[in-house]
């Protein structure tokens, strides 16, 4: 168990009845129970045997704290977790090594994975379930039918004595017209009445961001006192605060040298200087490749220069020889 990979949401195969029932004489009454005792191993258990339970030695076993909740069906729960040994000794035990020997072991690291899993599967449903309840706590509570009959009837007969009121009045009835008033008052009192009354509580639902318990609006404080003195509410508290220990703490894994708190930041820091001085050496070359290629273009913007110069100098020189021939031609000429 403590080796392997912790995934979400991935569920174990059904096992069947027989390797159920099996499991539970194994939990109540030991694995070895069907072993004569003369063949038992003698010897203590110790810290790496397969049976013991090493988050339970790190002070934080998740089987334990949940074990008889809604949480213990979690897909990262598995069923031998719920087997193996936890001694009280042995724990003491591990309680005094020091930090160095038991950063060999890497149990504390291993702690800290299985709680990170624990604690994300556990935060999706909790919002999961938030999001369900924030639709149903929007929604208006349905009034019945029956009492919407009841409410439309109530207010016709007050449309008609208020009409009734008002045309008296203009006839000159005082009387009659203050009495069809007040009765119209009275209908509508009771109207209201009929509404409260049939208008169902409108009881809202949350959702304890710790446990993932749900509470109603409607629940006193006794019964929020109970929720988070209750068995699931307690064990998410102490593994959400083992996780912050540990996250703070950063064990190395096993066979892990050097201190355990600050080792990973150490490291990391490490590793951002390593990528600091390769990106330097990385604008180093790229800024001596463009100071090549800017040597290269000069190189070869005054070898045009040159050839330019080279084939002025040849114009110039036959120029030079042309008006030389021609001179003397002309000189010729004339003697």
């Amino acid at each position: 168990i403590m080796g392997r990979g912790f995934t979400k949401g991935v569920k174990e195969p059904a096992k069947t009845p027989q390797q159920l029932m099996r499991e539970q004489m194994d939990e109540l009454m030991g694995k070895t129970r069907d072993v004569p005792l003369s063949e038992r191993d003698a010897r203590p258990p110790s810290f790496a045997d397969p049976e013991v339970d090493k988050f339970y030695l790190c002070g934080c076993s998740p089987y334990e704290l949940l074990k008889g909740t809604k949480s213990e069906s979690l897909p990262q729960m598995e069923r031998d977790g719920f087997l193996q040994q936890r001694s009280e000794a042995l724990r003491t035990a591990w309680e005094e090594l020091p930090q160095e020997e038991k950063d060999k072991y890497g149990y504390e690291r291993q702690l800290l994975d299985f709680l990170q899993a624990l604690v994300d599967e556990q935060d999706r449903r909790i919002a999961k379930t938030k999001e369900r309840y924030d639709r149903e706590n929007e929604a208006l509570p349905a009034i019945p039918p029956e009492t919407v009959a009841q409410i439309n009837a109530l207010k016709e007969e007050i449309r008609a004595l208020q009409a009734q009121s008002e045309a008296l009045g203009e006839q000159g009835d005082v009387d009659a017209s203050m009495v069809a008033f007040n009765r119209a008052n009275a209908l509508q009192m009771q109207m209201q009445e009929v509404e409260r009354k049939g208008t169902p509580a409108h009881k809202k639902q949350f959702v304890d961001d710790i446990s993932g318990l749900v509470y109603a609006s409607t629940d006193n404080e006794a019964r929020l006192d109970d929720l988070r003195s209750g068995k699931q509410y307690k064990g998410w508290k102490l593994m959400r605060d083992k996780l912050a220990e540990l996250r703070q703490k950063n064990p190395p894994a096993a066979g892990g040298a050097g201190s355990s708190s600050g080792k990973g930041r150490v490291e990391e820091d490490r590793r951002h200087d390593d990528r600091r001085v390769s990106d330097r050496r990385y604008d180093d070359r790229r800024y001596d490749d463009r100071r090549g290629d800017e040597r290269r273009h000069d190189r070869r913007y005054d070898d045009r220069r040159n050839d330019d110069r080279r084939e002025r100098d040849y114009y110039d020189r036959s120029y030079d020889r042309d008006s030389d021939y021609d001179r003397r031609g002309r000189d010729y000429r004339r003697h």
